[in-house]
């Protein structure tokens, strides 16, 4: 994923829940406090993840994929996957996605500071 990737959620939008809440299955909350989410997202090929909300976060890629992402605007956009990738997404934004080779292994790091006054 590159930070260029993330899309800002429009505020008029009605927003997506979170990821951990649309599909708990494949977000799994590893630690949370009053200063980060840390959440290991993780599927295998073919999985299909429903439209969903993440705040500004940091990834980490763990493992090698391809996604084909679709953001809430209905367009759509390949993203790979690439093991030791780790990426700043400087927005919340709201994205669905199909699992189209490889896996998704990936660390989230939620910094609720990053929401403040957004």
């Amino acid at each position: 994923m590159s930070s260029s990737l993330s899309r800002q959620t429009p505020a008029s939008a009605q927003q997506p829940q979170h990821a951990t809440i649309v599909d708990p299955d494949a977000h799994q909350v590893l630690i949370e406090n009053e200063h980060v989410r840390v959440i290991h997202a993780r599927a295998s090929h073919g999985w299909e993840s429903a439209m969903h909300s993440h705040p500004p976060m940091l990834v980490v890629n763990l493992g090698s994929g391809r996604q084909k992402v679709t953001w809430a605007d209905g367009t759509t956009q390949i993203v790979d996957l690439n093991p030791g990738a780790v990426v700043w997404q400087e927005n919340a934004f709201d994205h669905a996605w199909e699992l189209l080779a490889g896996e998704v292994d990936v660390i989230l790091v939620e910094v609720k500071s990053a929401n403040v006054g957004k």
